[in-house]
């Protein structure tokens, strides 16, 4: 009960809102359309609703036609009245609501209802009998009247005497057809509670009916228009309530399209113009209200619809049209096709509608200019309109296909340059949408390859660093322990000869682990670097110093060239200094025995470029980016002593230090480059 109780509260105060706002507008044009009568009425309405019957204008039209029909009879020409066929029937029939008495002293003529004549004889001024508090009378000369026992002036203009019968008698305009009662004596008293007449219908009576309606119809009225206010109060206090409502008639509209909105609008707003500005009318109130506040309702309530709608929808509330669906439809068939057929389909397409519509015009123009028919130019200015809409979406959506490549184009640039985080985004109505998401799946794919890659060369570093230095324990107690062997005497040649490969293979073993775990430190990325300004000739002038020794018992012809002037670079020291001597080791161990081995130094485009060449001893039938990979010798037949680790370090280590590192092959030529930014 709750739930569906949550689920309609929306609509109930939507309710209260739609009803409100009808009430209180309902009455805002009753009383524009009745303003010139409550403005004149407004004593009236005041009257009604004290139920002060003896101050209402009815009762002082119906009290002064009594007096006249009295005075007609009672004047001294009443025989042409009373054969005239006028009675006085309709006093008579008001009961004991009414006392009338008249004299006419010339004729002595008396008519009354009653016993007595009230004192007018002997006094002048009537007294009123018990339960009666009006009277008007008239003396022979001059009216007098009293309600409530104050005497009422009724020769004031003002006083609504003067505009009922009694005029032609207060200006004494006797005419031949008006009673000539000078002299005479009339009197109309009436009594202060009105009854009903059980044996006539009394006229009075009716009018006393008559202001009780309008009174309670005064009090619905305003209890009607204040209900009213405070459910549109409520609507507005639950405004954000209301507006749920509201955007299911937003989806309701939202589903019609626009050129039907904007016919039914244009008929509303043309259709209230007229009933606001076209004031002559001839209702009564039902009349009125089915006439003029309905439509009107109708009218407010639809241009209402069509603000919400354009204030939700936007751009959308005019895109939703007959056109664009009937493009959507063609491109729900478009999309089940290759992009190459869509895209010439659609050309086609538009050719073909553009010809339908330019024969359309035409026809249309000349009936329009033949045939006379001035209303036939509004479906060619549709035409035309259609057929420049038609152009326009087409080249729109021609330009934004054309971008959509420009991304596509520089996606494709950015994953080939590395950049696998940034996803290319296109509109999900756009003609290379799906090109787009599998491209991002491409780069998705590539990115998890790459990251897998990545992760199991962790691994395998990681591995090798802790079998290096799980090694590195046992190893140095063989090489201790070796060193003992040694120095022990009195051992046979033999056994020295076992101790002294021992030691030759343990120190290798011990090199070959270093280098390992130096090589699994640089390419983990986690070896400290210190940087600091060198000169690189220095460094290698000092490299080949310190390998003199071995260089002169190589019986290789080296040949350096480098510059007298300094080549600053910021670098490691010490890294570089591993580097160029596993490079000079490297070609100590692989060169040509007699051979040369060149070593040079220049500055080229803002780089220090340093080069070591030299003449293999063996046949280099591999690749050049495969020398340089952990455990490969470019010997594959592996008869000398190398590890096949000098090149990775060096290659590792100058990438730390901030260089670059190639080596290229040409015949039996092995050279190695190496560039640095000069500081």
């Amino acid at each position: 009960m709750d739930t569906k109780l949550k689920k309609s509260k929306p609509f109930l105060v939507w309710l209260c809102f739609f009803v409100g706002a009808n009430i209180i507008v309902s009455a805002i044009m009753l009383g524009i359309a009745a303003s010139d009568e409550i403005y004149c009425d407004i004593d009236e309405i005041r009257i009604a609703l004290k139920l002060d019957l003896k101050a209402s204008q009815n009762f002082k039209i119906h009290i002064t036609s009594e007096f006249d029909y009295l005075a007609q009879h009672i004047s001294d020409n009443s025989d042409m009245f009373i054969a005239s066929g006028k009675s006085l029937d309709i006093l008579n029939d008001e009961g004991e609501n009414l006392i009338y008495y008249a004299v006419n002293p010339k004729t002595g003529k008396v008519l009354t209802n009653s016993k007595t004549d009230f004192g007018i004889s002997e006094k002048g001024i009537p007294s009123l009998p018990e339960g009666y508090d009006y009277y008007l009378y008239y003396n022979g000369e001059k009216f007098l009247a009293e309600q409530d026992g104050k005497p009422l002036d009724i020769y004031r203009n003002d006083s609504g005497y003067k505009m009922s019968v009694l005029q032609r008698y207060i200006d004494e305009n006797f005419s031949a057809d008006t009673p000539d009662i000078k002299g005479c004596k009339i009197l109309l008293m009436v009594r202060k509670d009105i009854v009903e007449n059980p044996y006539a219908n009394s006229f009075l009576y009716q009018l006393r009916k008559d202001l009780e309606t309008i009174r309670w119809i005064i009090i619905i009225f305003a209890v009607v228009f204040l209900f009213g206010v405070a459910l549109l109060a409520l609507s507005v206090a639950k405004w954000k309530i209301k507006k749920e409502f509201d955007k299911k008639l937003i989806k309701i509209s939202g589903a019609i399209w626009f050129e039907i909105k904007l016919v039914i609008s244009l008929i509303a707003f043309i259709f209230l113009f007229a009933l606001l500005f076209n004031q002559y009318y001839h209702y009564d109130v039902v009349g009125f209200l089915f006439a003029r506040i309905v439509p009107a309702a109708l009218c407010c309530w639809w241009l209402h619809l069509m603000f919400i709608d354009l204030a939700a929808n936007r751009r959308k509330f005019f895109s939703h049209n007959s056109i664009n669906s009937l493009i959507k439809l063609y491109r729900t068939i478009e999309r089940k096709k290759p992009f190459q057929k869509a895209m010439l389909l659609r050309v086609y397409a538009l050719i073909a509608t553009e010809a339908l519509l330019v024969f359309l015009t035409c026809v249309f123009s000349i009936g329009t200019v033949v045939g006379g028919e001035g209303g036939l130019i509004i479906p060619v200015l549709v035409f035309v309109a259609a057929g420049i809409y038609l152009i326009y979406r087409y080249l729109r959506r021609y330009s934004n296909t054309i971008n959509d490549i420009g991304k596509i184009v520089d996606h494709i640039e950015a994953i080939k340059n590395g950049d696998m985080e940034t996803k290319l985004t296109l509109n999900p109505d756009a003609d290379l949408y799906l090109a787009a998401e599998n491209l991002n799946k491409v780069q998705e794919g590539i990115s998890r390859a790459v990251e897998e890659k990545v992760r199991s060369e962790r691994m395998k570093v990681e591995l090798i660093t802790n079998v290096s230095h799980d090694l590195k324990t046992p190893l140095t107690s063989i090489i201790s322990y070796t060193d003992l062997l040694s120095k022990e005497e009195n051992l046979p040649e033999h056994v020295k000869d076992y101790v002294k490969i021992l030691m030759q293979k343990s120190e290798r073993l011990k090199t070959l682990i270093q280098d390992i775990f130096d090589l699994s430190k640089a390419t983990s990325g986690v070896m400290k670097v210190e940087i600091e300004k060198l000169d690189l000739g220095k460094l290698i002038r000092q490299t080949l110093a310190d390998l003199d020794e071995q260089i002169s018992q190589s019986g290789l012809l080296f040949r350096i060239n480098m510059p007298d002037e300094p080549v600053y670079i910021m670098s490691d020291g010490k890294k570089l200094y591993r580097v160029f001597l596993n490079l000079i080791c490297n070609a100590l161990k692989y060169s040509l025995a007699g051979s040369r081995v060149y070593i040079s130094l220049n500055v080229e485009n803002n780089k220090a470029v340093a080069e070591i060449k030299n003449i293999a001893n063996y046949e280099m039938n591999f690749k050049e980016d495969e020398v340089i990979e952990r455990f490969v010798r470019g010997d594959k037949s592996r008869t000398t002593e190398g590890s096949g680790l000098g090149l990775a370090i060096a290659h590792s280590f100058t990438q730390v230090c901030g260089g670059n590192m190639d080596v290229k092959v040409d015949g039996d030529l092995f050279k190695v480059v190496l560039e640095f930014n000069l500081q």
